[in-house]
């Protein structure tokens, strides 16, 4: 593994943090150190320095797009935080249910979507609720977008394919039954449920209003890796396309106060609620 020297993790430092928005402090050289050493020797680099040159001279894109993979943290897993489900299960999809009914629409937001868990969860709660109501059309009524900045955990929610580790990291044994077919070692989530979520590139530094407005936008743990500065930008950003009494819904460890005043902040049990002003 190759050693930073100090103004060398500078330069990285602020290569990923203008590309990525992830903001390294101090102290974190040996993440850059293990996360890229490997594609430095890949390019033929004998330093991080030669290697900085390199990202500013490639015109194919094709190695920010490795260090952004590389330096991504893509951890996730079904159902992640029970308290935020909890509030999902009880309250936010019988809202989004309604919302489908009444006004013909509804639109959800994965915005750190990693390898797709999280919104594929949503969907099997959505999908229990409808059918339940004895509705289960209603479910063509409500649009799930999951994005993401690393193209190859995108790869990953796209197939749809999952492995048995995955598979048991918060996936209860009903639910694996009723969503997916076992291929050897390897789960296959149904072709038809897939396609109801829609997953696409994005970065969080970019413009939010293309994509639309929300209902209910899930940004969690992804916020701790960013600079206040930053955060301020990203809580304003969001607020623009959240829609009046929406729900915006962070990581357990995440909070906008002190960046935000464009949301109330409420509880549901254990769960944090940002209710969009």
């Amino acid at each position: 593994m190759l050693k930073i020297t100090e103004p060398e993790f500078l330069l990285m430092k602020q290569y990923i943090e203008d590309h990525c928005g992830i903001h390294l402090q101090e102290g974190k050289e040996y993440l850059i150190e293990s996360r890229l050493s490997d594609l430095v020797i890949e390019t033929g680099s004998n330093s991080f320095q030669e290697f900085h040159l390199k990202t500013r001279t490639d015109s194919t894109g094709r190695l920010k797009e490795r260090i952004i993979d590389a330096m991504t943290t893509n951890e996730t897993y079904w159902f992640r935080d029970d308290s935020a489900w909890e509030y999902i299960r009880e309250k936010a999809v019988p809202n989004i249910l309604d919302i489908a009914k009444n006004s013909g629409k509804a639109r959800i937001w994965s915005s750190a979507a990693s390898t797709g868990q999280e919104a594929y969860s949503l969907l099997m709660l959505l999908d229990e609720a409808a059918k339940q109501k004895g509705n289960p059309s209603l479910l063509d009524k409500i649009e799930i977008i999951g994005t993401d900045i690393s193209s190859q955990a995108l790869l990953l929610a796209q197939a749809g394919r999952y492995s048995s580790i995955a598979m048991g990291r918060g996936l209860p044994k009903e639910k694996t039954k009723n969503y997916f077919t076992q291929q050897g070692t390897i789960w296959i989530l149904d072709q038809s449920f897939k396609k109801r979520v829609t997953f696409k590139k994005f970065n969080l530094q970019d413009d939010f209003m293309p994509l639309g407005l929300f209902d209910l936008i899930l940004c969690r743990n992804v916020i701790i890796y960013f600079s206040d500065k930053f955060k301020k930008s990203l809580f304003s950003k969001l607020a623009r396309v959240l829609k009046p009494k929406g729900v915006l819904i962070l990581g357990a460890s995440e909070t906008l106060r002190g960046f935000s005043d464009d949301f109330d902040i409420q509880y549901y049990k254990n769960a944090v609620l940002n209710i969009k002003k």
